[in-house]
C-alpha cells in the first residue's frame, strides 16, 4: 500500500486512470472542493493548503516518475489540480465564474501558449507542476484584475 501511495497521490486519486480525458475530469472534479473551502476557510488557508499539496505533489511526483520514460504522462493530474486550484483563487463563489475559470484554465492547459509552452517542452518533473501553475496564475490575474480593478 504504501509503495503505491506515490502513484495513487499523483492520479488525483484515480481519477487520471479515467479512460477519457483525465486532466479536464481532473480540473473538474476540484472545482467543488475549492468551493467548499473558500466558503469555510480563509483565502490564507486555501493558498496555504495549495502550496503543501504543490510540495507534496512533487516530492511524490519525483517517486512515481523515477524511472518512467514520460515525465508527464496523461495519468498524472495532481498537476491539474493544483493549476485549476490557483485559477479559482479570486473568483467569486458564482457558477459562471467557476464555469469560466474553468473553461480558461483548460484552454491555457491544452493549448500552451508562452510562456506555458517554455515549461512544458522541458518535459522534468518539475516542468509538470510549473506549466499548470502559470496556467493558473494568468486566470487568477485575470480574475483578480476583473475584480480589483474594472468592477
Amino acid at each position: 500500500m504504501i509503495k503505491k501511495f506515490p502513484l495513487f497521490f499523483c492520479t488525483g486519486f484515480g481519477i487520471g486512470f479515467f479512460p477519457l480525458f483525465p486532466g479536464t475530469t481532473a480540473s473538474l472534479a476540484i472545482l467543488p472542493v475549492i468551493w467548499f473551502v473558500k466558503l469555510n476557510f480563509s483565502l490564507e488557508i486555501l493558498i496555504f493548503g495549495i502550496i503543501l499539496y504543490s510540495v507534496l505533489s512533487m516530492f511524490l511526483l519525483k517517486i512515481t516518475l523515477l524511472n518512467k520514460r514520460d515525465k508527464d504522462p496523461k495519468y498524472i493530474v495532481c498537476d491539474e489540480y493544483i493549476g485549476q486550484s490557483i485559477s479559482l483563487i479570486f473568483c467569486n463563489e458564482k457558477i459562471i465564474d467557476y464555469f469560466l475559470a474553468f473553461f480558461l484554465f483548460r484552454v491555457l492547459d491544452i493549448k500552451k501558449p508562452f510562456p506555458i509552452s517554455h515549461f512544458d517542452n522541458k518535459k522534468s518533473v518539475s516542468s509538470v507542476l510549473i506549466d499548470d501553475i502559470i496556467a493558473g496564475l494568468i486566470v487568477a490575474t485575470i480574475f483578480f484584475i476583473y475584480y480589483e480593478i474594472w468592477k
